[in-house]
């Protein structure tokens, strides 16, 4: 008689911040937290990444057809918080040094709690009064294939980023997506902006949303301390 296997069944159910869309999913197993404790090791972010979005993957329901690499940042982090919640423990106990006596403090975060803001038709953003862009959010496949985080750092570079997060460009009689154009056409047409009109878009960008907790704790030193957490690396 062959050995039962654990853990297969769709437990839990999530929503996905950017679509609103709701889907199955399951804790991670052994075999896919060695894989990711391998990745967060090598502190090399492209790996660290695709360990996440492979967990991600396994663990979904199959039949909600969702392509990972295709969703947000932001969606991945709340995702694989919660995938963490169920695997691990809800509570991820952090340490915050105190902004007086610097002392570090344990703060308890409880995972299933956290949530993610998304305003909805922000996306499109009027340029002239016969061009506007549709706009959106940077994915992690951006971050992998691309290496986005790199390009952040160098101005001269900044376009890169801009160009994957332009979805079409709208005019009075055509959308234009921007599916399958080269990058270089794409970042030829935001050349052609001036600093105001590029600014819109990169706007967009750092107000996008994000993984967010605010830490509230008072010290054993007597000092009250408020910090805003934010992105997957301060919760863990």
């Amino acid at each position: 008689m062959s050995l039962p296997r654990v853990n297969e069944t769709l437990n839990f159910v999530m929503e996905i911040p950017s679509t609103g869309k709701k889907v199955k999913y399951r804790p991670y197993l052994v075999k896919e937290e060695k894989v990711l404790l391998q990745a967060f090791e090598s502190k090399d972010t492209k790996m660290c990444l695709q360990a996440m979005s492979d967990t991600i993957s396994a663990c979904l329901d199959p039949s909600a057809e969702v392509d990972v690499e295709k969703l947000a940042t932001f969606d991945l982090e709340y995702m694989f918080t919660q995938l963490r919640g169920k695997s691990v423990g809800e509570i991820s106990t952090i340490l915050i040094s105190c902004k007086e006596c610097e002392k570090h403090n344990e703060y308890n975060i409880d995972l299933d709690k956290l949530k993610v803001s998304v305003e909805r038709n922000k996306n499109i953003i009027k340029i002239t009064d016969t061009i506007s862009v549709e706009m959106r959010y940077p994915t992690y496949e951006s971050f992998i294939v691309d290496d986005l985080e790199n390009s952040a750092k160098d101005i001269n570079s900044a376009l890169k980023i801009l160009a994957s997060s332009v979805a079409a460009i709208l005019t009075p009689s055509e959308r234009i997506d921007t599916t399958g154009k080269p990058k270089e056409e794409i970042i030829e047409f935001l050349s052609s902006m001036t600093a105001s009109q590029l600014k819109q878009l990169t706007d967009f960008l750092e107000n996008m949303p994000a993984l967010k907790h605010q830490a509230n704790f008072v010290c054993d030193c007597g000092a009250e301390n408020s910090l805003e957490l934010k992105g997957l690396s301060d919760f863990f």
